[in-house]
């Protein structure tokens, strides 16, 4: 049964963010807080919006009509708190515009300007239910659509690592089956693979995450996980889409899983996945070549099984309810002179030949977050909690120097010109060389 979207709450939640109508509540973590949004078309200032906002237009084209996302804002409790929360936001935007894929929502627009009032940033929304909601309401997958959610799974986060991330908290919640297949979600706990301990806000020995879909090594010292922890997190999520119930409810453990409800056809795959010993998993490659292997034994080809997944999705009617709004042709009078009071608020000064140089082409990562308040579904660890001893598992994966020259006599002083009073530069010039500053000064080889 479809569920109603929550509404905006009136007395705290925004009814505008920059060019975007907020229309319901999503979710809201520890961090921030997920609202479905549509942009507002604003004539004649395209221009002035991609800069100010970092607007990303499909093909390069206008937008012309109304279109969803979702828009995710810092908490406000958090934004005269420690800096490292701000810092952590941008680094989340900072993810998900570096990772390009059909199995991550793409990035719309963003406003990280240290200085805003409240960072804020855009992606695609997609349309349907999350895993763990198909799964407790309709029912656990059989071999098409599990593997497929697999096969869908495993490009996820080919493209995450192919950027140099690591995802660190991939579960049912953050896996969304769309129209258009599975589409992994929330980057908030994403990191460098590859960082300097100088500049990482995650200490050694910190624990974050959802310890019911971490393994051991993260679960002991999350800021020295590395792909194998996502391999895992893969290997759970699938575990649960078998199932109905992760493989270690209190997080990971020295026994072997419960393995009721399992079939024989599944299991080399998942005991590998399980075990504890990160250099024991199988890489991305190896869980693809045994997602296919278990379509080719059922004699399903991977098209196929796709599309009993889609079909599976379709039939259980789970994706949420759109709020009316989201389906009105014309944006409210009163909601689109907000849009316009916004943005002529932020837009910056600038001279009109400066959008053609905005600063787009490459993108330095920041490193290492810290997360005290978890995402959505990130349970809080206990430091005090005992650890969990290592489980062995059924199946094991088989210049030159200066010269000094005489300086020329001294001339007479001559009559010039006094130069003028030097310009500010343009705000936005402004903010874009603060953020390549930033973006240069953390990286470890400069």
């Amino acid at each position: 049964m479809r569920a109603p979207m929550k509404p905006l709450d009136t007395n705290t939640d925004p009814r505008v963010v920059g060019p975007f109508e907020l229309l319901a509540r999503l979710g809201e973590g520890g961090m921030g807080v997920a609202y479905l949004a549509r942009r507002i078309p604003l004539d004649g200032l395209s221009g002035e919006l991609a800069a100010a906002y970092n607007l990303i237009e499909p093909d390069g084209d206008a937008v012309e009509e109304p279109r969803l996302v979702v828009v995710k804002l810092i908490q406000p409790k958090l934004l005269d708190g420690e800096p490292q929360y701000r810092e952590r936001f941008g680094r989340e935007i900072d993810a998900v515009r570096a990772v390009v894929s059909d199995r991550v929502p793409a990035l719309i627009a963003f406003e990280e300007d240290p200085a805003a009032d409240r960072p804020w940033f855009a992606m695609d929304y997609i349309a349907g239910p999350s895993l763990h909601t198909m799964v407790k309401e309709s029912g656990t997958l059989g071999i098409g659509p599990y593997a497929a959610l697999g096969l869908a799974l495993v490009d996820a986060l080919r493209a995450i690592h192919g950027a140099n991330l690591l995802h660190r908290d991939l579960k049912p919640d953050n896996v969304v089956l769309g129209p258009d297949g599975p589409v992994v979600l929330d980057f908030g706990l994403a990191v460098l693979i590859e960082r300097s301990s100088s500049q990482a806000l995650t200490k050694t020995g910190t624990r974050m995450g959802t310890r019911s879909y971490m393994p051991l090594e993260q679960y002991k010292d999350a800021k020295h996980a590395s792909r194998p922890a996502d391999v895992y997190a893969l290997g759970a999520t699938l575990f649960f889409a078998l199932t109905g119930r992760s493989p270690y409810p209190f997080g990971p453990s020295a026994s072997e899983p419960k393995w009721d409800g399992v079939d024989v056809p599944f299991l080399p795959l998942l005991a590998k996945t399980l075990v504890s010993t990160p250099s024991q998993r199988p890489d991305l490659d190896a869980v693809e070549d045994s997602l296919l292997t278990l379509l080719a034994d059922a004699d399903l080809p991977p098209g196929l099984a796709a599309q009993q997944l889609k079909e599976l999705v379709e039939a259980a009617a789970l994706t949420p309810e759109l709020p009316p709004e989201a389906f009105a042709d014309q944006v409210d009078p009163e909601v689109r002179e907000l849009a316009r009071q916004a943005v002529d608020a932020d837009l910056p000064d600038v001279d009109p030949g400066f959008y053609g140089v905005i600063y787009t082409d490459e993108i330095e990562l920041a490193v290492d977050e810290v997360d005290p308040a978890p995402e959505p579904m990130a349970e809080e660890i206990d430091p005090a909690a005992p650890e969990p001893a290592v489980y062995v598992p059924t199946l094991v994966a088989p210049h030159p120097t200066p010269t000094s020259y005489p300086l020329p006599p001294p001339r007479a002083p001559e009559e010039e010109p006094q130069p003028e009073t030097p310009q500010a530069p343009p705000r936005a010039a402004q903010k874009v060389a603060t953020d390549l500053r930033r973006r240069y000064a953390r990286r470890g080889n400069l």
